[in-house]
């Protein structure tokens, strides 16, 4: 059984909505209260760590803080706490709003899993949040789903699979060439452009896919060079925001293909937590990187390929077994 102990109280609210989820979904009456989340968040013992105005000041300008009376604080203690709660609900609230009947919980004062919450690609991309990607019980590499669940968003944002194409790149390749270099010459061929892999890479044999997850563009009929293209990456760790310019698309291209595309490939970043809105416009404030958390990626699988959908459930449902 899993054992999920709660975010510090210095957590965004976002890792409190996470784990108000995934509280839901271990619980025997598949709901999750506010007072949950106070009660395990008091046995962290994190509150001490939140600093209020009068400490934040004192702390800047070198003084020394006395402890205050114990009473005064505990009920600071337990306000920090209800101000938090509000906000992890509020988060949860926007969540429903944003994904509607996509949202595998509904938010009525407590947080309650509908009957299908485990089977869904949110609850997918919740569990990679919290747990991490590796799950030796699982029956594949949830890094790898998360790449196609990735490309599937992606088409759908550009337009479906009626007008656009993916290519996942990604290693390890379990569908495609496993090496790089054919891996490459794969890619450019079903582009159409790039020419292929470089001669002169002569190294190329111990890449595995230099940071390129996946391919996406939308090919006009007459099949010439000059079309929207994005290279992707996907990053599921908590260093998530190290790796937003890690991958430089023209870069990639200069680097390991013949000739470079018409049109220069667009950055697609990936990420299955939910970015939370004061950091948004630091990860999305860029002229030539898009941007998808899991409420974007989640509100463009609608449309989701049942097996994948499938795989992915199996996976989660892994962690409860």
């Amino acid at each position: 059984m899993l054992n999920l102990e709660a975010p510090a109280a210095t957590a965004d609210s976002t890792e409190h909505a996470d784990w108000m989820e995934f509280s839901a979904l271990m619980d025997a009456s598949t709901e999750a209260s506010a007072q949950d989340l106070i009660t395990a968040i008091g046995r962290t013992g994190s509150s001490d760590a939140i600093l209020h105005e009068d400490e934040e000041e004192a702390w800047d300008n070198d003084d020394y803080v006395d402890e205050p009376p114990i009473d005064e604080a505990v009920e600071r203690e337990d306000e920090d706490l209800e101000q938090i709660a509000d906000a992890t609900l509020e988060q949860l609230e926007r969540r429903e709003q944003y994904l509607g009947d996509l949202y595998p919980f509904t938010v009525t004062g407590v947080l309650k899993a509908k009957s299908n919450a485990i089977e869904t690609a949110y609850t997918f991309l919740t569990a990679i949040t919290i747990l991490g990607w590796k799950n030796h019980d699982a029956p594949e590499n949830a890094a790898s789903l998360f790449e196609e669940l990735s490309a599937a968003a992606l088409v759908g944002y550009l337009g479906g699979a009626a007008s656009a194409r993916s290519f996942k790149f990604g290693f390890p390749r379990y569908d495609g060439p496993p090496g790089f270099r054919d891996a490459v010459n794969d890619l450019c061929n079903q582009l159409g452009e790039g020419g292929g892999m470089r001669e002169d890479q002569a190294n190329a044999s111990n890449v595995k896919d230099a940071k390129l997850d996946l391919v996406a563009w939308v090919p006009f009929d007459d099949a010439r060079p000059n079309q929207l293209s994005f290279f992707g990456q996907c990053a599921t760790g908590a260093n998530w925001r190290n790796k937003l310019n890690e991958l430089q698309p023209v870069d990639f291209c200069k680097t390991w293909l013949r000739e470079q595309p018409a049109m220069n490939p667009l950055l697609a970043f990936f990420v299955p937590r939910h970015i939370k809105e004061d950091y948004w416009p630091e990860a999305s404030n860029s002229d030539r990187r898009l941007v998808f958390d899991r409420l974007r990626i989640c509100h463009l699988l609608r449309e989701i390929d049942e097996d994948l959908a499938h795989r992915c459930s199996n996976w989660t449902e892994s962690l409860f077994g």
